[in-house]
């Protein structure tokens, strides 16, 4: 986004060797102080409008600073690194989709501790939760589906392992056998069903530059009436 600032030079000539060099260490400061600002309005918004379980996100959210004080060389940057690209997303809007394997795998309240607001805990990672499912065939040969799920709960259970039903992913944590009656609990902890997820516009950077830029111009004047009572560039 351009910035222009107007310059009053009758009212700055006064007292100055150098008017261009002052005006441009103004334009300098005010480029990094609008920066600035609007990282720190991009932080709020990010924080207002997702569901942040971590410092990840706001850690990459950056600003660049100028550190040359010729005009046209000028430039400073606000946005989030690459590591967090998801947040060009988050801002479009659009599709997300799975970057390994054809489905996305969305956690579920217990992967993530009984919150949403938290990260999925270590033990729940679904890569470690790969070498966990129960898999491979039964010796015996069963009458019905529903009797060979019940057998397989059985060895989840038993062993600590997990299931898969169709698209879901299941930890068994209760089993119990009396008589002819069979009662076993599960906890979902993944949703494999998803190709896609369609993801909401949340404008967040354009809203956090938009009035630093606006008040450039007021930032600039106030550089120059510090600049007007220094003897840095007198």
């Amino acid at each position: 986004m351009n910035i222009n600032l107007k310059i009053d030079t009758e009212k700055i000539n006064r007292g100055f060797v150098d008017l261009q060099k002052a005006s441009n260490r103004a334009a300098k400061n005010t480029l990094n102080i609008v920066a600035a600002i609007s990282r720190r309005n991009y932080v709020k918004n990010a924080r207002d409008s997702l569901i942040l379980r971590n410092n990840f996100t706001i850690a990459n959210i950056r600003y660049e600073k100028t550190e040359t004080e010729d005009i046209s060389q000028m430039e400073t940057r606000v946005g989030a690194r690459d590591r967090a690209g998801y947040m060009e997303l988050q801002e479009e809007g659009g599709k997300r989709r799975s970057k390994r394997g054809s489905a996305l795998a969305i956690p579920q309240l217990y992967a993530r501790g009984g919150s949403n607001r938290r990260l999925v805990t270590r033990q729940n990672y679904l890569r470690k939760l790969k070498s966990k499912k129960v898999k491979g065939k039964f010796k015996k040969k069963f009458r019905s589906k529903k009797a060979m799920n019940v057998a397989r709960a059985a060895v989840a259970f038993r062993e600590k392992k997990v299931l898969r039903y169709s698209d879901n992913i299941f930890l068994i944590t209760s089993f119990k056998k009396n008589k002819n009656r069979i009662q076993f609990k599960k906890k979902h902890l993944y949703n494999l069903s998803q190709r896609t997820a369609n993801i909401k516009s949340r404008k967040m950077l354009l809203p956090a530059i938009e009035k630093p830029v606006h008040d450039s111009q007021n930032i600039y004047n106030s550089q120059m009436k510090k600049l007007l009572k220094s003897t840095e560039i007198i």
